[in-house]
């Protein structure tokens, strides 16, 4: 495996596109591959980065829920088929999730649009009362259209606590943190710089950013780690004795269930994708953004193999670098993780007709799509990254390879899919 030749894409990479520090790692069955740091802990001193330096991992804390979910299944406390309210019954003051499903929730299936943040609420009766305050418009039925939902994820907090009768991050902690020996992790965060090796967070503009307060929101993204231990985590999927260890008879195969179409190449699990044919592998993952982090963590099931790429800035390439060392496991250059861009022939009158801003309640900043003579470009937080047609309304951003689609909506609106989440034109 030419370890060389990555640790070179991958600076390379961390330097391009202004990436203060970063730690990525790669083992096999818990022999590490190649573990290493790279930058600095803060853009002012000198301390660099090592995979033991804490950083937030964002929505990789997904997969982590959705474990605890699959746990408190094999102990008969509740199947992902339970209707949400069955274990809620307040939320069924809520339409959209009359009908939901557990299992709608861990897929992003329940039909919910995405909703204004709410990150003072840290009860979760606050938060269902807060969604029975909204007149929500489903996006489509129950395990109809994907769309990202953090405010449907963060639910299965509130579930985990009913059926296993304690606080949901004491009950991740107890049962899948500690016993795996994951010491540097925690929903607690400690203070960034040296003194405690916790990357400094910054933003896409690179300003300083605190750790958000997340709330409820912790459920899918208040998870703070090291790539020494999630390589650890990364053993409870690939390794079946060292998982019979930490977990006893648990088996987390449903997770990888492909439940949603993502795009043409990749389906949404429970707080987990798969990618069926990456390299002739399946590659099952989990990506994470975060004023500060930008995080992707992955694992070849059938090979034993976990990637843990861990950043300190919002908005840059995790997911390229964890496929770069996916692809140098397998054999392969680490440049064969950048997508191949197409480059279809496409009228100015086709670009023209995607333009305008995209938002969501969610993410009100959005993003812009220009159409300029010759191409179309996509604006977000500073960034402006060229949009390579692939197609009829789709297209690939060059910079992070993620594909967007645009649809014309059921009431005649344009709306733009990038990848899990739903945006409409204003």
């Amino acid at each position: 495996m030419k370890w060389n030749a990555f640790e070179q894409f991958a600076e390379k990479l961390r330097v391009e596109e202004g990436i203060p520090g970063m730690a990525v790692g790669v083992a096999r069955n818990g022999a590490p591959l190649f573990v290493n740091g790279f930058g600095n802990i803060d853009v002012e001193g000198a301390t660099k980065v090592t995979p033991d330096t804490v950083f937030g991992t964002a929505s990789v804390t997904k997969s982590f829920t959705a474990l605890a979910v699959h746990i408190l299944a094999a102990e008969g406390k509740l199947s992902v088929a339970d209707p949400v309210i069955e274990h809620l019954p307040e939320a069924g003051t809520i339409p959209v999730l009359r009908s939901t499903t557990i299992r709608h929730l861990l897929s992003h299936t329940t039909g919910m649009p995405p909703v204004r943040r709410r990150e003072e609420l840290t009860e979760f009766g606050e938060h269902i009362r807060y969604l029975e305050s909204l007149e929500l418009n489903p996006i489509g039925p129950p395990g109809g259209q994907i769309s990202y939902s953090n405010d449907a994820f963060l639910l299965l907090g509130a579930v985990i606590e009913k059926a296993a009768g304690m606080d949901y991050r004491e009950f991740i902690m107890e049962r899948i943190v500690r016993p795996a020996g994951m010491n540097r992790t925690s929903f607690t965060p400690p203070e960034q710089g040296e003194e405690t090796n916790t990357a400094v967070q910054y933003t896409e503009d690179l300003q300083p950013a605190d750790w958000p307060g997340l709330g409820n929101y912790a459920v899918g993204g208040g998870i703070r780690s090291t790539v020494n231990d999630l390589l650890v985590y990364g053993r409870l999927y690939t390794d079946q004795a060292f998982r019979k260890s930490v977990l006893g008879n648990v088996d987390p195969a449903g997770m990888q269930e492909l439940v949603a179409e993502v795009d043409e190449t990749s389906f949404y699990g429970h707080g987990l994708m798969l990618t069926p044919d990456f390299g002739g592998s399946v590659l099952v993952h989990h990506g994470g953004g975060q004023p500060g982090v930008s995080s992707s963590f992955g694992f070849l099931p059938d090979q034993g193999v976990t990637v843990a790429v861990l950043t300190n800035r919002t908005g840059v390439s995790a997911e390229k670098l964890m496929k770069g060392a996916v692809c140098t496991v397998l054999g392969k250059s680490s440049e064969e993780a950048a997508v191949s861009l197409p480059n279809l022939a496409q009228s100015p009158g086709e670009r023209m007709s995607f333009a305008g801003f995209y938002g969501n309640e969610e993410d009100p900043d959005g993003f812009r799509i220009h159409a300029e003579r010759n191409n179309l470009t996509l604006t977000s937080g500073g960034r402006v990254d060229e949009l390579h047609p692939a197609g009829p309304g789709r297209f690939v951003n060059g910079r992070t390879g993620k594909r967007i689609r645009f649809e014309i909506g059921s009431r005649g609106e344009m709306t733009a899919f990038t990848g899990l989440r739903i945006y409409w034109r204003t």
